[in-house]
């Protein structure tokens, strides 16, 4: 399977968020059953015992990236 690369200014939605160590994989998962348009993420800054993980999220859809900024920011 090829998957497609695309830039981030190619989406029309954007967000930071920081998660504890552990909890991305339920954010991913989360995001891979409720999302109907297209999305990204990327890692920014890993997570460890100290200090959370900041991540960036792209959305094409406002309603996909309303629905994730309510769960999970």
């Amino acid at each position: 399977m090829i998957i497609a690369q695309r830039v981030e200014q190619s989406f029309a939605h954007s967000i930071e968020i920081a998660k504890p160590f552990g909890v991305i994989d339920s954010v991913i998962v989360w995001c891979k059953s409720e999302m109907q348009g297209d999305w990204r993420w990327q890692l920014i800054d890993t997570s460890s015992d100290q200090r959370p993980g900041r991540y960036m999220f792209y959305f094409d859809s406002a309603v996909d990236f309303f629905a994730f900024t309510m769960k999970w920011s």
